[in-house]
């Protein structure tokens, strides 16, 4: 499951980056790439090998391109456990910073709950392209971010893919929460997951992720996967995903 979580995640980061105006995907070999969305997110953009096993003679030679032709903060992400020679790599770049970040998989089998129901008075919808401007605006506003930074990575280009599905949940009239799925065979990404501040802890966010799962099993997916950041790390545990592998980030 961890192996095609991580190709999953791979193939779901280059569709973004190909749709987006500024984006870039480098191939290098299968599992390793350099990408870039145009975001100024650190994590959306660098150098990626999703292989058990890393090289780190092709991480750097990738690294030199990023630092060449990049204009926007970038990374280092690896599968692997943290390696000295990978480090030296990131360090020669100003990448100082090594963070651990979560691969998380779930099961879709079967025909039971996925997880808890929605708050009274709540729905979730899905939402494509005529939605973007609604959907980036909720996304910035669930992650405290610019506009200009979410419309990239939510706006209409993104829910225009065929592999993007996006969800709102909706109370009250406004926008409670976001979601985005990203398809790739029978598995999917769970992505864009934000609540507003002002409606953090009344289970919007764990809501919103079950109605995902349920309507991407019924579209036939089988797995679902994410990265996880710590602070929603015990929200995905309720709902049943596990922590598989640990990555390694490198950041300045």
């Amino acid at each position: 499951m961890a192996d095609v979580a991580a190709l999953g995640w791979l193939e779901n980061v280059a569709d973004l980056a190909g749709a987006l105006p500024g984006g870039l995907c480098v191939r290098a070999e299968p599992g390793v790439a350099l990408l870039a969305t145009g975001a100024p997110l650190a994590s959306v953009n660098g150098v990626v090998d999703v292989r058990p096993s890393t090289q780190p003679g092709l991480v750097a030679e990738l690294a030199e391109r990023a630092a060449a032709e990049m204009d926007v903060p970038w990374c280092i992400q690896v599968r692997a456990e943290p390696d000295a020679e990978v480090a030296d790599v990131a360090a020669a770049h100003g990448m100082t910073t090594a963070a651990r970040v979560p691969l998380m998989v779930r099961e879709l089998a079967g025909d039971g709950a996925l997880g808890g129901s929605l708050p009274l008075g709540s729905a979730v919808r899905q939402s494509g392209p005529e939605d973007g401007a609604v959907f980036a605006a909720a996304l910035a506003a669930g992650f405290e971010a610019p506009l200009e930074v979410m419309s990239l990575l939510g706006g209409a280009g993104i829910l225009s893919l065929p592999c993007v599905t996006g969800y709102l949940a909706e109370a009250d009239g406004e926008v409670v929460a976001t979601g985005l799925a990203m398809r790739t065979g029978n598995s999917v990404g769970i992505y864009n997951i934000s609540v507003p501040p002002g409606r953090r802890r009344q289970g919007y966010g764990a809501a919103i992720t079950s109605a995902i799962l349920e309507a991407e099993r019924a579209r036939g997916a089988r797995l679902a996967y994410l990265l996880s950041s710590e602070q929603g790390l015990s929200m995905y545990e309720s709902l049943g995903f596990r922590t598989v592998e640990q990555w390694t980030r490198y950041t300045a």
